[in-house]
This record gives C-alpha cells, structure tokens and sequence, in this order.
C-alpha cells in the first residue's frame, strides 16, 4: 500500500472513531454477512451515515440491483434492465459482498443452491443476494441491532 494510501486509510479510522454515530453503524454494517469494512465504509459515505432514513428499496434501487422493465404504455419493449444512473461501484462492492456471503456463510449458500435447483440464472441469483444484503444492512442500521445469524435454515 502506498503512503497516500495508507494515510487515507488512517483519516477513515480516524473519522469512524471520533465520531460516535458513524461508529455505531458502521459496526452493525460489519455484522451484516458479506459486508466487510470497504463497503460498511463506502455505504456510510454513499448514504451520508443513514440520514435521510433510507429505506432497502431506495438503496437497492441506488445500488443498481433492482431492474426495471422498459415499457410505453401497454407494450413491454425488451429485458429488464437497471437504470443507468445506477451506482456502479456499489453494484461491483456488492457483487463482492455477495460471492464471499455465498461461500461463508450456510444462509446465503442454501438459498443459491436451493434457486440454482429451480433453474435460474446464476447471476440472476447473484443480484437477489445482493438485493438481501443491502436490505439487511438498511434493516440494521434502522432497528440499530447487529444482524444475527441463522444456523439452522430449513431448504
């Protein structure tokens, strides 16, 4: 790592941990599966810490993995796609978030099992986990409790 981006590196720590609300969040964040500390910190800058009350919808919709269809009127005019002024960043952060969350953790790995058995498109499914991590990191951080994990997961 170079020194500008070590010092960088050091002015985020040091902003998390001066500021009490940040840290709050950010600590729920990393409670979130997939979620590690770039994308518990890029979501904090990218919502400005939560605090227009973001609902899962909005950020998922912002994060570019709710596709919408292209329709005029009655016809349906070609495939869903997301909007292009999606965060594309976010988006590839997630896609992260989503690949470790599948090979971690049992949750996330029986559902991709169980979807791949119904016939869906691996990316497809993909983006569904990305769709349930932000949702669930939206959740934590308005409930302010840390996601707790579920062992036992009935397929």
């Amino acid at each position: 790592m170079s020194g500008s981006l070590k010092l960088l590196e050091t002015e985020i720590k040091k902003v998390i941990a001066e500021n009490r609300e940040i840290q709050i969040n950010y600590k729920l964040l990393l409670s979130v599966p997939g979620i590690g500390h770039f994308t518990a910190v890029y979501l904090i800058g990218c919502t400005n810490n939560f605090a227009g009350k973001i609902t899962g919808k909005q950020l998922a919709s912002y994060a570019g993995v709710v596709p919408f269809e292209y329709s005029s009127g009655i016809s349906v005019k070609g495939r869903k796609k997301v909007h292009p002024m999606a965060n594309k960043e976010l988006k590839s952060m997630l896609y992260m978030c989503a690949m470790s969350a599948i090979q971690h953790y049992p949750e996330f790995k029986q559902y991709y099992e169980r979807k791949e058995k119904e016939g869906k498109h691996g990316w497809s499914i993909i983006n569904a986990i990305k769709n349930k991590i932000v949702l669930r990191a939206v959740a934590v951080v308005n409930k302010k409790e840390p996601y707790v994990i579920r062992e036992n997961i009935a397929a």
